[in-house]
């Protein structure tokens, strides 16, 4: 295919290192997606149609679809009438990534821990200059679950919820994969929330809630940031093991 042959073309030009030819298929594969404006649940041209197009071997194909498949891009569906099928790519695909490099350094969940107090107070800030009715309904929504919550295991994911839901109100891509991402990876520490965290963290979010309901920039970050200190102190003090274990890959599938 002319794009592809140029864009591998341009590259020796420049002197820079070569890269592979599936990685390349791969990213032109995502343009020609964005171009022709397809969706998740939309059809991918056959195996054959896309060898003739992209004018490479089948195996460099398969491997281009597969390493779309392991970022959310695709699924592959076997049998007939299967092949390649768009979906949406979610914050789980981020998280394995992060969770993996994470081992690689040996990371600690402190780590984890540590960048959601640095990066949350300011998503309390663009949630409350951005939020919509509907963002507003969503967190008002998730805070009665927190209140109904019947356990500790209920209680974190919910909680997790209502975190993700203030990332999705500032309207930032970046943040709506990242901060999930670093939420799901958190899960495989275990902290555990005692009844009197449970009661004090639901009275911190619900104070956040109303300086985002008002707009009050400031005074989310603030209370998101004084929640989240005392939070990583607590856990510094009462769950010292869990917050130096390393991070694990699989950390982020459970």
């Amino acid at each position: 295919m002319p794009q592809l042959a140029q864009t591998r073309r341009s590259a020796r030009e420049r002197g820079r290192p070569r890269t592979k030819a599936a990685v390349l298929v791969a990213q032109e594969i995502v343009r020609q997606v964005r171009a022709r404006g397809l969706s998740a649940g939309d059809r991918l041209l056959s195996e054959q149609r896309m060898v003739e197009r992209y004018g490479v071997a089948r195996g460099t194909l398969r491997e281009a679809l597969r390493l779309l498949e392991t970022q959310g891009v695709l699924v592959i569906k076997a049998g007939p009438g299967g092949g390649p099928e768009l979906t949406t790519p979610d914050a789980g695909h981020l998280a394995s990534t992060l969770a993996l490099l994470l081992q690689c350094v040996d990371a600690p969940f402190r780590a984890v821990v540590e960048a959601r107090a640095i990066v949350e107070p300011g998503l309390a800030r663009l949630a409350a200059e951005r939020c919509t009715d509907a963002d507003l309904q969503a967190l008002a929504a998730s805070l009665e679950r927190l209140r109904a919550a019947s356990g500790e295991r209920a209680f974190a994911e919910e909680q997790r919820r209502f975190h993700d839901l203030i990332a999705v109100a500032a309207h930032n891509p970046v943040f709506a994969f990242l901060l999930p991402a670093l939420r799901r990876i958190s899960r495989g520490s275990r902290l555990a929330y005692g009844a009197a965290q449970r009661r004090s963290a639901i009275a911190a979010l619900a104070r956040i809630h109303r300086a985002i309901a008002a707009s009050d920039g400031d005074q989310a970050e603030v209370l998101m940031a004084a929640m989240l200190t005392r939070a990583l102190r607590s856990f510094d003090r009462h769950e010292a093991a869990a917050m130096q274990r390393p991070v694990a890959w699989s950390d982020a599938h459970e």
